[in-house]
């Protein structure tokens, strides 16, 4: 597996029912490593400096995104176009139970870095919590 230095940049909103909107951005170092049939990036996301940054792999193969989240958030979401996929997100407070409809998915990676964009309707202990639009951009590191 070829393991390639990258400079992540993602740009997140989450709109809810009230119009209101959540923005997210978010600049770090990675590592993008591939194979054949699948792309996993690793990164340290530090949203909130009152808790430590916390671990997140991607991995992008065929059709499917999963992310996984180590830490005091710790979640996994999987992300399947046209799909509901049902889940925990763990926090400090306690756990509540998720819910992710993906409806757009799309991913362009290679040893040049590339691009990853989801969309997808997230419910939070059975209750609509937002959509969410998501876009990733990966520059390789040099030197």
């Amino acid at each position: 597996m070829n393991h390639i230095p990258v400079l992540v940049s993602l740009q997140s909103c989450a709109r809810r029912d009230d119009g209101s909107e959540e923005p997210i951005s978010l600049l770090t170092a990675g590592t993008l490593s591939l194979d054949d049939d699948a792309a996993v990036l690793t990164y340290q996301e530090n949203l909130d400096e009152s808790i430590p940054p916390q671990t997140v792999v991607i991995t992008a193969k065929e059709d499917m995104i999963t992310m996984h989240r180590e830490g005091d958030y710790n979640t996994q979401m999987v992300f399947h176009q046209g799909q509901r996929y049902e889940g925990e997100y763990h926090t400090p407070y306690g756990t509540m139970d998720m819910a992710i409809f993906c409806t757009r998915l799309h991913y362009d990676l290679s040893e040049n870095g590339g691009t990853l964009s989801l969309m997808y309707q997230l419910d939070l202990n059975g209750q609509f919590a937002g959509m969410h639009q998501m876009h990733m951009q990966l520059m390789v590191k040099n030197g």
